[in-house]
């Protein structure tokens, strides 16, 4: 039997020695790859989101709210950035909520007009003509599945519904309109929030300036658009426009800065997890200095017997090296397994919350075989490190002292 395998077998009899610390470790590593699993789906979907249409192109334009000295996003503003050398196209956007009005043959819902932006359109499910975008007139496209109501039915469809206009200090009365039904989306795109609706810029701006109780003119004139994109000729271009544009007092951001940025919570699981880490060696740490401890108080007489049958101290200290790195690698094993599966599990699980559906993506994902190898090598190599200086002391220990203290 030589002595790697002699230290294999030792780990395995004396496992329930090290079973807690092995359970500990394994922990540590599950919440540790769990949690940065969950932060490579966030980066993943980060990335795909850029990777399709013009992301890296885009300049996100908001309307000013605490900034008094912030421009308003009116018709005369935007038409300014349009003239922007390397601007491509400015995309406007407005929201304005309507529902399903009196017509009790339709499902009760409330709904939010948005503009349609060419470089940021929904995925749709059904449609009633091939081309459906650009939107004419008062035609709509509708989530298949909007404020809790299956609205697949309305597809193809001409329906009464209603929004609000304003009459006066905190009152407004339902004014009916007529819009027809061209597509329905997938619902779990919720780029613009949920129960959006898509419809022409001019119909969102009616409703939205209705609702102000001034015609559309006066509105585009001094309320102004609640966003706009920005999309430039190429991505080299980006940096200069965005000066420009903060030169010029406009409230403006990178849309690739703006994906790649993480909401706190998953800012926090990317944390986490290094903190686990963190953690795992710690305890890996502690747990080799446990084992190399243990060797020279309860079992230097092995170091004795294996010396005087004319075992190498290389030898001896390969042996109970073996026997200890079992423990850490064991550990990361089981955490790798356990924390891939929990990994992917836990993706899918928040990808069906709301806070986090535009953040995840809705497929498979483990996490990255970088980290994957730090969980499972991890354990491993602190176990050692922590083991290395008890280990040196015990071979170097004196045969016939050794054998004396048995």
């Amino acid at each position: 039997m030589n002595h790697v395998h002699r230290g294999a077998v030792n780990a395995l009899r004396f496992g329930r020695r090290t079973l807690a610390a092995a359970v500990v470790l394994t922990l540590c590593a599950v919440v540790a790859l769990t949690a940065a699993t969950v932060v490579r789906g966030a980066d993943e979907a980060a990335e795909a989101a850029l990777a399709s249409g013009s992301g890296l192109r885009q300049i996100d334009l908001e309307a000013p709210h605490d900034d008094p000295g912030a421009r308003r996003l009116t018709g005369t503003a935007l038409d300014g950035v349009r003239a922007l050398e390397g601007v491509e196209s400015v995309e406007p956007l407005l929201q304005a909520s309507f529902d399903s009005g009196t017509d009790e043959s339709l499902p009760p819902f409330l709904l939010h007009a948005t503009t349609e932006r060419p470089s940021l359109r929904p995925p749709l499910l059904h449609r009633s003509r091939d081309a459906v975008f650009p939107l004419r007139g008062r035609e709509v496209v509708l989530p298949a599945v909007g404020d809790g109501q299956d609205l697949t039915g309305l597809l193809g469809r001409s329906v009464d519904v209603a929004h609000t206009r304003r009459t006066g200090e905190n009152r407004g009365t339902a004014v009916a309109d007529r819009i027809t039904v061209v597509g329905l989306y997938d619902p779990a795109w919720r780029q613009d929030g949920p129960n959006a609706a898509y419809a022409a810029a001019p119909l969102v701006v009616e409703w939205a300036a209705a609702r102000e109780g001034v015609s559309p003119e006066r509105f585009l004139a001094t309320r102004g658009f609640s966003g706009a994109t920005v999309v430039v000729a190429r991505p080299e271009a980006v940096a200069p426009v965005l000066e420009r544009l903060h030169r010029d007092r406009f409230s403006a951001r990178a849309v690739a800065d703006r994906v790649r940025e993480l909401p706190l919570l998953l800012e926090l699981f990317r944390w986490g997890s290094w903190l686990m880490l963190g953690l795992l060696g710690a305890v890996a740490a502690a747990a080799g200095v446990g084992m190399g401890g243990t060797l020279l108080r309860e079992r230097i007489h092995e170091v004795g017997l294996l010396r005087a049958v004319g075992h190498t101290r290389r030898q001896i200290l390969t042996a109970f090296a073996v026997e200890a790195g079992c423990l850490g690698l064991a550990a990361g094993a089981a955490g790798a397994l356990l924390g891939s599966a929990l990994g992917a599990l836990a993706v899918r699980g928040l990808r069906g919350l709301e806070l986090f559906a535009r953040h995840l993506p809705a497929g498979l994902v483990l996490p990255g075989p970088w980290t994957v190898a730090a969980t499972l090598l991890l354990p491993a190599a602190a176990v050692l490190a922590g083991a290395a200086g008890p280990l040196r002391r015990a071979v170097r220990t004196d045969p016939v002292r050794a054998l004396r203290s048995w």
